[in-house]
């Protein structure tokens, strides 16, 4: 598989985290009386909560802020495409209940990271030096990171100017964890070995 062909195994549209919370909980395919009686559990907003601020790794409050039901409005877009790569990597059972036993680190990975393995991977070190040194390289980092962490280009821009994108926010580095993660999970599946994609899901979980 090309390299920037594997961004094609991502889902390209985020995910609604009422419906994300629904599938995590099992109770997605209830019935329209039965999905009722368990969304209005006394808590279940409660571990709802639990599960997005242990997922981006940030605080219950900032979660609760997003809205005052389920629908959790006020998230942010790029947290959106998070939980489409969090579905897509195959979330398991046992990773929510260790969430909900607060005993889940969120997988994290970094910039520079991500783009050697989306972007280097397979060249020789020849074909590595001259695709880094090449002046439109920072512009398809750039064009890689707003892609997959659907954010604006002006953002990426401000990050950094090399590939580490040091100043990234710690937030979209979990997001890359998910990204290769479902990257890896849908190859596995497809039949389509990519040996530098780490099982960071796997990990995680």
């Amino acid at each position: 598989m090309n390299n920037l062909q594997i961004l094609e195994l991502l889902p390209y549209q985020g995910l609604e985290p009422r419906q994300f919370l629904r599938c995590c909980f099992g109770i997605a395919e209830l019935s329209a009386e039965s999905l009722l009686e368990e969304e209005t559990d006394s808590q279940y907003r409660k571990n709802c909560i639990t599960v997005l601020s242990y997922i981006f790794n940030l605080e219950r409050a900032t979660v609760r802020n997003w809205g005052n039901d389920l629908n959790f409005e006020g998230i942010p877009s790029y947290c959106k495409i998070g939980l489409a790569y969090v579905r897509a990597a195959g979330i398991s059972s046992n990773a929510i209940a260790n969430i909900l036993k607060d005993d889940y680190v969120p997988p994290l990975v970094e910039a520079q990271t991500f783009l050697e393995t989306i972007l280097l991977n397979g060249l020789s070190e020849q074909q590595k030096v001259r695709a880094v040194s090449h002046h439109k390289f920072h512009k398809t980092c750039i064009k890689t990171l707003t892609q997959v962490l659907h954010v604006g280009t002006r953002s990426a821009q401000k990050w950094g100017q090399d590939i580490s994108f040091s100043k990234m926010p710690r937030i979209h580095k979990h997001t890359l964890g998910y990204a290769l993660a479902a990257i890896s999970y849908n190859a596995s599946l497809n039949g389509k070995c990519n040996t530098a994609v780490s099982k960071t899901w796997e990990k995680a979980a």
